[in-house]
């Protein structure tokens, strides 16, 4: 679900200042369903931007959004999995992230997909796989 509150929070968030204004709008894009907004939001928590850091707290948000098909918060999601950052380092699940990033539409998640396949991280290494999903990123132009 789109809502307006994402959309304003959005186009006022390239003000410096406008962090007190854009958090109670994020707030309510998230009540009304719009999980594009728990994405926002846990990545200021993830880098402690206008917020406390707080990285179970960016996690929990991210799950919710990656659960709802956004694709940055699963790609996202996938590096804290990956790093070990506000959960414990699983590489299975980072991969299993990526994929799901990438079929939500984050083309960037090909690249990192490619490099476990390759080299067997979080799955059993397949160079076959790994070079299909090396020409979907470069087809992507990212």
């Amino acid at each position: 679900m789109r809502s307006e509150y994402y959309e304003e929070a959005l186009s006022i968030m390239n003000n410096e200042d406008a962090a007190e204004k854009a958090h109670p709008l994020l707030v309510a894009a998230m009540e009304a369903g719009d999980y594009r907004a728990h994405y926002a939001l846990g990545t200021w928590y993830l880098y402690g931007r206008h917020v406390k850091k707080n990285l179970k707290k960016a996690v929990a948000l991210f799950k919710q959004a990656a659960a709802n098909d956004v694709a940055e918060a699963a790609y996202d999601l996938a590096v804290c999995y990956e790093d070990g950052e506000g959960v414990r380092k699983d590489l299975a699940k980072a991969a299993a992230l990526y994929l799901r990033a990438w079929r939500c539409g984050d083309v960037s998640s090909a690249a990192q997909l490619r490099r476990m396949f390759y080299w067997g991280i979080g799955v059993k290494a397949n160079r076959a796989i790994a070079e299909e999903f090396g020409k979907l990123h470069a087809s992507s132009g990212k």
